[in-house]
């Protein structure tokens, strides 16, 4: 790929990944990638990762989000988000940073509340601009983001995590960072019920490995044990954390198990997904647009609701389409910023 046909690119810079998506001048998407990229070990890291977008063109323009300014090595936000601005500066385009500010969404230098956690914010401004009511369910390795757009403007009240995940806005379970006790602590099966050590032994990604549903070449880091990422692995990961040996005779009990588990962690987003569309008096029309590494996981009542993909709203037809549904936020910031020239 060359890196000099980009002429609009959005970076998602998080904890654990950095997600790119470029921009032909066309809008066409030619360049999509997730990048492991453990911002916790330092922001070297993500310096190192970032030099693949040195041979951009000066005049491409960039549009940047980032939630990776919660990694504990930061102090505070505060610190988090200008040592990551510092980390992009190597980058000799035109950058700039997504806010929460509704006259000027893109700034160059932007106060550190207006940029922090906002990618999921990027994603609603996108939307936004293409239906007039929905609700938009962004399923990510490490979170899930329930944004709700009416009248053609994201209607979520909070902006901070604080409060967002105390207000069903945002939802700390992902497909494939959680670790298996964050989900339930216990689960019941026939009547009995089965506790849950609340040690790293497995993860969601184990999870949905050993129920073949994980999709392929997205699940980056190392498994909780260091071990392959077999399904026998999976599942005797699993099994550590019911206290358990993994073998033969208890390989249909450990299956049912993770069933169970991913079940309690679905039920948990129809619940919210049914709550909202009560609580805002939606109709089964209104749309429910799905993105996220975990998009094709979360399947909603297709008789009840009327559910979009979101690479179905994008504005030109490319291979790369369903990547750019994977890595919204950067997609709308990549689109967004297009909107600029």
């Amino acid at each position: 790929m060359n890196i000099k046909k980009i002429s609009y690119i959005g970076l998602d810079i998080g904890g654990a990944h950095l997600k790119a998506i470029g921009l032909n001048e066309k809008k066409k998407i030619i360049f999509a990638e997730q990048i492991k990229c453990p911002v916790w070990k330092g922001t070297d890291v993500l310096i190192d990762k970032l030099k693949m977008f040195k041979n951009l063109n000066s005049d491409a323009l960039m549009g940047i989000t980032m939630t990776g300014e919660l990694c504990d090595n930061f102090t505070n936000r505060k610190i988090g988000v200008n040592k990551l601005i510092d980390c992009t500066q190597k980058i000799k385009c035109r950058k700039f940073f997504f806010t929460n500010n509704n006259k000027n969404i893109f700034k160059k230098k932007p106060f550190y509340k207006q940029v922090a956690s906002m990618n999921w914010l990027a994603t609603a401004e996108f939307i936004s601009k293409r239906i007039t009511n929905g609700l938009i369910i962004d399923f990510g390795s490490t979170t899930i983001d329930l944004i709700l757009i009416k009248n053609k403007t994201c209607a979520n009240i909070f902006f901070d995590d604080f409060n967002r995940i105390n207000n069903s806005e945002l939802i700390y379970s992902g497909l494939t960072r959680t670790p298996i006790f964050g989900i339930t602590n216990q689960i019941t099966i026939k009547k009995k019920v089965y506790n849950i050590i609340p040690e790293l032994f497995s993860n969601t990604a184990d999870l949905y490995r050993a129920l073949k549903i994980l999709p392929d070449g997205l699940d980056l880091y190392e498994s909780s044990d260091g071990t392959n990422k077999s399904r026998s692995n999976s599942l005797r990961r699993v099994a550590r954390n019911f206290g358990l040996d993994y073998s033969k005779n208890n390989k249909s009990l450990i299956s049912k198990l993770c069933k169970k588990l991913v079940s309690i962690q679905l039920n948990y987003v129809y619940f919210k997904i049914n709550e909202i569309f009560s609580k805002n008096n939606f109709s089964n029309k209104t749309p429910i647009i799905l993105c996220g590494i975990g998009k094709n996981i979360i399947k909603p009542n297709k008789k009840k609701f009327k559910v979009i993909d979101f690479e179905d709203l994008l504005y030109v037809n490319s291979k790369k389409n369903i990547y750019a549904s994977y890595y919204a936020p950067a997609t709308s910031c990549a689109l967004l910023i297009s909107e600029l020239k």
